[in-house]
C-alpha cells in the first residue's frame, strides 16, 4: 500500500517465522526533519503501546538512505473498505466496532498519547471482527499545538473544531473523530462535507450535525444522544473520556 508519507510493504520476519508490515518512509521526505520526526514519533509513540486493539510495533531503523517501521501485519480491511463496499453497519456492530476503537483510545490516552488522526481509514478489522488501531504518525503526547504551524493536518471530514482552528488538542479531540466514525457506521455518511478541507472545517466549526436516525430511523434515539454529544462544538460539552463514553454505548448494546 502506499499513503502520502510512506509505502508499506508485506515482509517475513525470518528470525520468527512470521508475516509483518513494513513501512517506509518515502525517499522525498528522507531528508526533511520534520517528516524523519514524524516517522520517529510514531514508532516511539506506538512503540510504547501495547494493546489488543492497537496495531503493534515491532522495530525501527535506517536502511538505504531512508527510514522504516516493522509493525504487526493485520489481515483485514479498513472500516472505511467496509463501508465503501457495504454501506452502513448493523447498529450492533457498529456499536462493537466503535467500542474497541474506544479500548485503544482509553489506554492510549491513560499513556499521555493523543492520536489526533482517527477516521475510517486508520482503523483496521481482521477476520474475527477486531478492531485495531493504526497510524500515530501525527501522535503526540499530552495536549499540544498543532503538528506543522498552524496547518490542519488529518482529514478534513474527521476533524474536531479545535484543530480546524488550528488550537491545542486533547483527548476529547479524538472522542469527536471517533464520534464521526461512528455516525459514518452508521450511516454510510458523514455529518460534513464539502468541496474543499477549508469548506468542511468551517462546518465543523459552526454548523450543527443531525442525529444519525434522520438518515436511518430504526437508530434508537439514545444512540443519536452519544453521536451528538461527541461532536459537541466544544470539548467542555463532549464527554470527559473514551471509558465514559464506552459506558453508554454499553448500556445500549444490551
Amino acid at each position: 500500500g502506499s499513503g502520502g508519507m510512506a509505502d508499506v510493504w508485506l515482509a517475513e520476519d525470518q528470525e520468527l517465522g512470521r508475516r509483518v508490515a513494513v513501512k517506509i518512509l518515502h525517499e522525498r521526505y528522507a531528508n526533511d526533519d520534520q517528516f524523519v520526526e514524524r516517522f520517529r514519533r510514531e514508532a516511539t509513540h506506538a512503540g510504547g503501546l501495547s494493546h489488543p486493539n492497537i496495531v503493534s510495533i515491532y522495530d525501527r531503523g535506517v536502511a538505504e538512505g531512508s527510514y522504516y517501521i516493522v509493525m504487526e501485519y493485520v489481515e483485514g480491511r479498513t472500516l472505511k473498505e467496509l463501508i465503501v463496499t457495504r454501506g452502513p453497519c448493523p447498529t450492533p456492530v457498529a456499536i462493537s466496532y466503535t467500542r474497541q476503537i474506544l479500548a485503544a483510545l482509553r489506554y492510549a490516552h491513560r499513556n499521555g498519547i493523543i492520536h489526533r488522526d482517527i477516521k475510517p481509514h486508520n482503523v483496521i478489522v481482521d477476520r474475527e471482527g477486531r478492531v485495531k488501531v493504526a497510524d500515530f504518525g501525527i501522535a503526540r503526547g499530552g495536549a499540544s499545538e498543532m503538528t506543522e504551524a498552524g496547518s490542519i493536518v488529518g482529514t478534513a471530514q474527521y476533524l474536531s473544531p479545535e484543530q480546524a482552528r488550528g488550537a491545542p488538542v486533547d483527548e476529547s479531540s479524538d472522542l469527536y473523530s471517533t464520534g464521526i466514525v461512528l455516525y459514518e457506521l452508521l450511516t454510510g455518511k458523514v455529518p460534513f462535507n464539502g468541496e474543499t478541507p477549508v469548506e468542511i472545517a468551517m462546518k465543523h466549526l459552526s454548523q450543527a450535525p443531525e442525529g444519525p436516525s434522520t438518515i436511518r430511523p430504526e437508530i434508537p434515539h439514545d444512540l443519536d444522544l452519544v453521536v451528538l454529544r461527541a461532536l459537541g462544538k466544544e470539548p467542555a460539552d463532549r464527554y470527559r473520556s473514551a471509558s465514559d463514553m464506552d459506558r453508554d454505548l454499553e448500556l445500549i448494546g444490551r
